[in-house]
């Protein structure tokens, strides 16, 4: 029993420190760390993303109608992204690229939703300053 416990314990200690590791993205050669590298960009993207998100919330919060809008524009943005990303997964199912081509979408869609939230929400029609500052946008 207690040999069966060090073998769990070694290989979650294993595990851990492999999990750990940090990808050079600048280099980043093999599948899984192209992967990984488009994860962190796309988490970056996605935080960013509820920034502007709270923000809109934020200018309307008095305003109920606009935030319940507002929240149920984002959940259908969230389901489109899914699907759309979803069938860009499938198209390339048989290569080792599917997993880049559907994060590159994700990420892709990530900054426009950014941008449309930013100039929907969070620009005034005169000269008085947006509340945050232009997102970029993909370059294709």
């Amino acid at each position: 029993m207690l040999s069966r416990l060090f073998v769990v314990l070694t290989l979650f200690i294993s595990f851990s420190v492999f999990a750990h590791t940090e990808t050079d993205c600048a280099s980043a050669f093999t599948t899984l760390e192209i992967n990984a590298c488009l994860n962190e960009e796309l988490q970056q993207k996605q935080d960013l993303m509820k920034h502007y998100l709270a923000a809109a919330k934020q200018r309307y919060h008095d305003e109920t109608q606009v935030i319940e809008a507002i929240e149920t524009g984002q959940s259908a943005w969230e389901a489109y992204k899914n699907a759309h990303c979803d069938s860009i997964y499938i198209i390339w199912m048989g290569g080792t690229i599917r997993g880049a081509m559907s994060l590159g979408c994700k990420i892709k869609l990530t900054q426009v939703r950014t941008h449309e939230l930013w100039s929907s929400y969070l620009i005034f029609p005169d000269s008085t300053p947006a509340l945050l500052p232009e997102p970029e946008l993909p370059l294709d």
